[in-house]
């Protein structure tokens, strides 16, 4: 696409952000629908003519027909186009077009069998489910890794830096930023596991799902093995029963799953915000770069704030896609058709939410001395602990003496409070602990338990993780 071209574009994917997202324009444009429904027309000629041997056709005419499709241009699909606008009707016109090219061929004799006992929607759930598979794996799943990447940085980095906590927005109790960070890849892998397992569900199995006009013709067929061999050929799966749709639940799956993932990057993406604003992360910059038109100190956290905007954009769609499409009146409404034409664009912003995520990670990295300090302007970020060491030393009211001294106000000092628990301690050993409690060295479990989500990203990684968590 020319500049001039994306700059009058209706849809920002197709316009200012047509660089980032072009990947699937291969799997989701017009031309790439077009392309799908003769990629499926032919694979299903070749399969009917094999079957039913009604007319004979050769390995080389086999040849000639399987080109049709990988070598279809988008003059061959201006062509289906013109024949759109006589017919007004998307998928005949892809039959017309096959007739046309068999006939240049010299393949006339074939022409009665293209989309022979076939519906629209036949077509149509191969095509999707095509689109939908293939794009998930050269495209969605590619930059889901990235994003893992960025987040295994992260984690591996900072697993054991101590950070303020915040529960309800208040001090809390401390953690790590690695651990933080690794929570979100500990979310992440079960989603992003069951999405590259998703399997589509397509049909073939004519007018209202009965097969009749193929069984009427070709009793002896084994109509449902053919379906399923030929489908499963495609890298899909047979729709087991269906009405003229398909059965819309493969599809569904797909998009919730999808839904869950970019929740829990908006998630992700929204904490990196507000760790900037707090300083205890720091954006690195470029000397061209401008945070505001009129602030020339800013450093806007613009990746962060594109990826939540993305995310909730393409949740909106894939909301919609999930609600409207397992529902159609009767046998068919074609309502559902137009819909489906911007499951793309769901994708597409989904992909720029990751992209814009991976870049905003790769931007920034922590600041120790600022991060130190909100630790040690909250020293009552460790009464957690001291009250829960007076109650293991036998201290019933530990909980109330603390709830006194601090809540909602600060003491002056580590040692007022570290004062209050020692007074109240009954043994050596818990004015040991007490002594040597601080806001740094209280982290629990936490870089134990960011390191040990990294070994599952490794598990991951290899293949083994769906089978170590069941």
């Amino acid at each position: 696409m020319t500049d001039a071209i994306a700059l009058q574009a209706l849809s920002p994917l197709d316009g200012r952000y047509q660089q980032q997202t072009r990947e699937l324009t291969g799997y989701f444009s017009e031309f790439a629908l077009i392309r799908y429904r003769v990629r499926f027309e032919v694979a299903y000629l070749v399969a009917f003519l094999e079957t039913t041997k009604i007319v004979t056709i050769s390995a080389k005419q086999i040849v000639q027909l399987r080109k049709v499709a990988t070598l279809f241009s988008l003059a061959d699909a201006q062509a289906v186009k013109a024949h759109e606008m006589k017919c007004h009707h998307d998928v005949k016109a892809v039959e017309y077009f096959l007739q046309d090219t068999l006939t240049v061929l010299g393949l006339t004799n074939l022409t009665p069998y293209i989309h022979f006992s076939l519906t629209s929607e036949d077509c149509n759930s191969v095509a999707y489910g095509l689109a939908l598979k293939e794009s998930r794996d050269a495209v969605l799943l590619p930059a889901l890794q990235q994003l893992i990447a960025a987040l295994v940085g992260v984690v591996e980095k900072y697993a054991d830096l101590p950070m303020l906590a915040r529960t309800h927005g208040q001090p809390a109790v401390p953690t790590t930023l690695g651990k933080e960070y690794a929570v979100f890849l500990a979310r992440l892998l079960p989603e992003i596991t069951a999405i590259a397992a998703t399997t589509f569900v397509a049909k073939i199995s004519g007018a209202v799902g009965t097969y009749s006009a193929q069984s009427l013709a070709f009793p002896e067929v084994e109509w449902l093995a053919f379906t399923k061999k030929l489908l499963n050929d495609l890298g899909l799966v047979a729709d087991p029963l269906s009405t003229q749709v398909v059965s819309a639940e493969s599809m569904v799956r797909f998009f919730q799953t999808l839904q869950r993932i970019n929740n829990i990057l908006l998630d992700c993406a929204r904490d990196s915000w507000q760790y900037i604003a707090d300083g205890w992360l720091v954006q690195t910059t470029t000397a061209t770069d401008v945070g505001s038109s009129t602030m020339p100190q800013k450093v806007n956290p613009i990746d962060f704030e594109n990826a939540e905007g993305n995310f909730g954009l393409a949740n909106a769609l894939l909301a919609h896609l999930s609600e409207k499409l397992p529902i159609s009146r009767l046998q068919r409404d074609l309502s559902d058709s137009t819909v489906k034409r911007s499951i793309g664009v769901a994708l597409g912003h989904s992909l720029l939410g990751y992209q814009s995520l991976v870049r905003g990670l790769g931007k920034v990295s922590a600041h120790p001395a600022t991060m130190a300090q909100a630790l040690s302007h909250h020293p009552e970020i460790i009464s957690e602990g001291l009250q829960t060491l007076l109650r293991a030393d036998g201290v019933s009211e530990a909980y109330e003496i603390f709830k006194a001294a601090t809540r909602g106000k600060q003491l002056g000092s580590l040692e007022e409070l570290r004062g209050l628990a020692t007074k109240h301690a009954r043994t050596k050993t818990t004015k040991q602990k007490i002594a040597a409690l601080t806001p740094k060295s209280y982290l629990g479990l936490a870089t134990q338990l960011a390191r040990q989500t990294l070994n599952s990203v490794a598990k991951y990684q290899k293949g083994q993780y769906a089978s170590a968590t069941k």
